[in-house]
């Protein structure tokens, strides 16, 4: 892939300046490592654009079209940058109060161009720089790593027809950042937060009931939970890093370890199975009616679990007394449903 166009702006909001960088010949490395790392990242969520007219797209059009016009491409290149500055700038001044910060970053801007394919790329890449000392001369300087942990945001735009009613797009970002696909881009979600809600957990809660469920029960009902108190505590999701938080360590009590690895991969496999994106914001009300679950004690007596339980382990425990009664604990917080049934003065 041709790198046709590649540059580099520092975005300082805080004092409210776009700084240009030159870019070596050897930037074209770090470029063409960054588009493999993106295309290989799968925490990424499909958009598209709203319109052909929008800000970033139509000057990415505008590139596209006139690549020789050198004066016209810088032009629309520091459009896009200054647009970036105005975004974050209204994002860092919406969030001041929650004490946190917008994070710093050089935008990074290349049009290659896939003669195979006959296609072009957009790439807006947002990496961390820092300040540094250059150890030559032991003065202050400003720049990037070339650690890919390091990219916050990208974005790339596959241009095949200059004519296109719509545009689709390829998202990252390490955080939940509107600014970023809603502000900045002008983008729309192809697949909507409550639909990419209520298919993961579906496919999550169905994947546990066929390969956990009736092997072992006790597994069953503490991996529902986590994976309940996680969707109901994050507002943001990141389906990999979900499941490397709720899954890779948990010590199975019943499970053989060798089947809980399967359930994991058959779990990480479900996004693409199911065509729900990795990333996502959580919309509660789309699990609501999922997360219910009742289970028959004895006759006449139901145990409704209506949301996440916090210490599940110890909240709801099962217990058989030396006659070989069988007998589920509930732990509760409350006075009057405790009264109700004790018989204690």
């Amino acid at each position: 892939m041709e790198i046709v166009i590649q540059t580099i702006r520092i975005i300082d909001y805080e004092n409210n300046a776009v700084y240009v960088r030159d870019t070596p010949e050897t930037f074209s490395d770090y470029v063409r490592q960054l588009i493999t790392y993106i295309n290989g990242n799968t925490s990424i969520r499909e958009y598209r654009t709203r319109s052909v007219n929008t800000e970033v797209i139509s000057c990415i059009l505008d590139i596209v079209k006139n690549q020789i016009d050198t004066d016209l491409v810088m032009g629309k290149i520091d459009f896009i940058a200054n647009r970036l500055l105005l975004k974050e700038r209204e994002a860092q001044t919406s969030v001041a109060h929650m004490d946190t910060n917008v994070q710093k970053g050089s935008l990074i801007q290349a049009l290659l161009y896939d003669e195979e394919d006959d296609k072009y790329t957009y790439l807006l890449a947002k990496v961390e720089h820092t300040d540094f000392v250059d150890d030559s001369d032991f003065s202050f300087k400003s720049g990037f790593s070339k650690d890919m942990k390091k990219l916050w945001k990208s974005c790339t735009f596959e241009i095949d027809e200059l004519n296109s009613a719509y545009y689709s797009a390829k998202v990252y970002s390490n955080t939940v950042a509107k600014y970023w696909y809603d502000n900045f881009l002008e983008l729309d979600q192809v697949v909507s937060d409550e639909v990419n809600t209520d298919k993961a957990f579906r496919a999550i809660d169905s994947t546990l009931n066929r390969n956990v469920k009736n092997i072992a029960p006790r597994d069953h009902t503490l991996l529902r939970n986590t994976m309940i108190t996680y969707f109901r505590s994050n507002d943001y999701i990141d389906y990999d890093t979900m499941i490397k938080n709720t899954l890779e360590n948990y010590q199975p009590m019943e499970l053989e370890q060798e089947k809980l690895e399967k359930v994991i991969e058959k779990l990480r496999e479900l996004p693409e199975k199911h065509n729900f994106d990795k990333q996502f914001n959580t919309v509660s009300s789309a699990i609501n009616a999922r997360i219910r679950k009742v289970y028959d004690i004895c006759h006449g007596v139901q145990l409704r679990i209506t949301d996440y339980v916090d210490d599940f382990d110890d909240t709801i425990k099962a217990y058989r007394d030396n006659d070989g009664n069988r007998y589920i604990r509930i732990k509760t917080d409350n006075d009057l449903t405790y009264r109700r049934f004790s018989d204690q003065d």
